[in-house]
């Protein structure tokens, strides 16, 4: 007994691989049966829960007394330990099996290769033959490939094995894999106790949770494919769909196909229930998910991931910037601050014009007003003639150094102008992470998994970018396309294409820029139950289909069957700057002007306007007083008489 529990130890990092643990269980089979038997003899009453321990690579349950059952900590422990065998007693079999996908689903360790060995104590006829029919009935025997029943029968003792492959019943049927004679200690046929069941697994159908999501899944009906929808037959193409197809031509078995295009990836509640395809796989109606997924954190509690099997990047079309408005270009040859400190400047000028004594008294009726040294300053401002006042040192120095001014800033102006006007001036472009974060538009994608991996970042730019994401439905972002106002996401493929969808047209594309920085990258990855025996198969395909390069070839097949190839076109060069033309002055170019005196001469009119409501005020007043007036000496004469 304790050379058996060294030499597994010993090869607890080796169980992965079918011949080693098929080696030692066959070389000491007797001293593992004896174990079993020694356990199953012991009185009830004297059971404890079992110690596990984390250096054995397999876990021996016996419970007669439940008591394992009534605390599962032991059981979970031990997965979590990395125990993939598992030695049952026929008291504890049903038991077993009743926890075996709960006890999986609670816990961390993954390892889809799963081993069962249940040892039959019974020697009568009716008691084994219920106990081997209740097993063969149990929905959990379906999640296990490698099953060993150990019979005794009369001076010899019977291996059988469930078929597993195909579908049911006859996925259930049992298998004499070898007999064994404990007098002699040997065997009758020598066989393989695991023999492998994955390679051809003869038309078994398994439950795949997908959507149609260009270019990765687009369900086909064809009269000879390998998928199941709705009671017909289909195949499936795109990225992961080629791959999907090849996995069953490889292993020989089928794909019964779920599809909530409703909720596409859905999501995944806390106690195990959900919506989309994750929600499926969550609720075990289906054995593995594959659709575009990455290897989001907040899943990884529920599922088993598959390795990577290609890389996309995430970023979003950006509007394409527009030209600026002429009138808008006269304000940006300074900046606010400038702007602030020149206006100021003009209305220090014009106060100090206005109270500096002159050789005009203060009081005097030819004095100029407060309006007229406005004017004035504001002529010198616009390099127009105005009245130099040089009567006195004092004045020369102020009429000099506001000369100076003016000159000096009238001309940066111009300079600045001219220079901008000979080039077309363009809006800002988005090109990077932070250009976006400072952007503050709202960003949309059709569903919430678009920033699942960038949640919980740190960085403050990815931070305020996640404050405007914001989840449309399929119609809203047509119409945000349209409209060509707000950000929506992409994604960028492993070999160069564009992952866009169908709201993108050859038309509204010319709305959007690409952004020369990604938002994030992740992979492509499979999710499946954490007991899907056949994930490790999935695995292996997946890195010949990507070492073999097959992946480029199916790219460039499905994007040119399915895309829009302008829409590709259109995005590769969205950043391409258009060329400079020399180009004639056209009316837009003086709107600025134009705005200026529109503006001047609509206060202009307001003005007189009111002055005119003003004159016609005074004038009432004074014909009111003159009236008035008039009367007084009408009844003064009327009275004298």
């Amino acid at each position: 007994m304790e050379a058996l529990v060294q030499s597994v130890s010993e090869v607890d990092a080796l169980l992965g691989y079918e011949r080693l643990l098929v080696e030692i269980f066959t070389t000491y089979f007797l001293s593992i049966f004896t174990l079993c038997r020694v356990i199953s003899s012991t009185e009830p009453s004297s059971h404890q829960p079992l110690n596990i321990r984390s250096k054995l690579p397999f876990v021996v349950v016996d419970l007669d007394s439940k008591a394992l059952w009534i605390d599962n900590s032991s059981m979970l422990e031990a997965i979590n330990f990395g125990s993939t065998v598992f030695i049952v007693d026929e008291n504890a079999a049903l038991l077993f099996l009743d926890n075996f996908i709960r006890m999986h689903d609670e816990a961390m360790f993954r390892k889809p290769e799963k081993y069962v060995i249940m040892t039959m104590r019974s020697t009568t006829e009716p008691r084994t033959t219920d106990i081997i029919k209740a097993i063969q009935s149990h929905p959990a025997i379906e999640e296990i490939a490698n099953l060993l029943l150990i019979v005794p029968k009369q001076d010899r003792y019977e291996f059988l094995t469930h078929r597993y492959v195909g579908n049911l019943p006859e996925a259930v049927d049992l298998l004499l894999l070898d007999t064994y004679f404990p007098k002699n200690g040997s065997f009758l046929e020598g066989a393989s106790l695991f023999p492998d069941k994955l390679k051809d697994l003869m038309g078994k159908t398994y439950q795949l949770a997908s959507f149609y999501l260009l270019p990765w899944v687009m369900p086909r009906q064809t009269d000879s494919g390998i998928v199941n929808y709705l009671n017909q037959s289909y195949t499936i193409d795109g990225l992961d769909g080629y791959l999907l197809v090849l996995f069953c031509q490889r292993l020989n078995c089928t794909w019964d196909l779920l599809i909530d295009q409703y909720w596409q990836y859905g999501q995944v509640f806390k106690n195990h229930t959900g919506n989309g395809m994750v929600g499926a796989l969550a609720e075990r109606k289906a054995d593995f998910a594959l659709a575009a997924v990455g290897a989001w954190h907040q899943l990884y509690r529920y599922f088993s991931f598959s390795i990577p099997i290609q890389w996309i990047g995430i970023t979003c079309l950006q509007p394409r910037p527009t030209l600026i408005d002429y009138w808008k270009i006269v304000f940006m040859m300074f900046s606010s601050t400038v702007w602030a400190v020149l206006l100021l400047t003009f209305f220090l000028v014009a106060l100090l014009d206005y109270y500096m004594p002159s050789d005009v008294t203060r009081w005097s009726p030819n004095r100029r007003g407060f309006s007229w040294s406005l004017i004035n300053v504001l002529g010198a401002f616009l390099l127009l003639p105005f009245e130099m006042r040089r009567n006195r040192a004092s004045e020369v120095m102020l009429s000099v150094a506001l000369s100076a001014f003016t000159l000096i800033v009238a001309y940066v102006y111009i300079g600045k102008i001219h220079s901008i006007l000979a080039i077309p001036v363009y809006e800002p472009a988005i090109d990077t992470i932070i250009d976006f974060a400072g952007s503050k538009l709202r960003w949309n994608a059709p569903h919430e998994v678009w920033m699942y991996l960038i949640a919980e970042s740190d960085n403050p730019h990815i931070k305020q970018i996640l404050t405007k994401f914001h989840v449309s439905p399929v119609p809203q972002l047509e119409a945000i396309a349209n409209r060509g106002a707000e950000p929506i996401v992409m994604a960028k493929l492993h070999f160069g294409h564009s992952m866009v969808g169908e709201w993108f047209t050859a038309d509204n594309i010319e709305n959007y820029r690409l952004m020369s920085d990604f938002l994030y990258y992740e992979y492509d990855t499979g999710y499946a139950t954490k007991t899907w025996p056949l994930l490790g198969q999935f695995d292996h395909l997946s890195m010949w289909y990507r070492d073999g390069c097959l992946s480029r070839f199916v790219e460039q097949m499905d994007v040119f069957r399915y895309m829009n190839q302008r829409v590709q076109i259109s995005i590769e060069h969205s950043r391409d700057r258009p060329p400079n033309k020399v180009k004639v002055m056209e009316v837009d170019e003086i709107e600025g002007g134009l705005l200026m005196l529109g503006i001047g001469y609509a206060m202009a009119i307001v003005a007189f306007v009111g002055e005119l409501v003003v004159h016609a005020a005074k004038r009432k007043k004074i014909v009111r007083r003159l009236a008035m007036k008039w009367m007084n000496r009408s009844k003064g004469r009327n009275l004298m008489e």
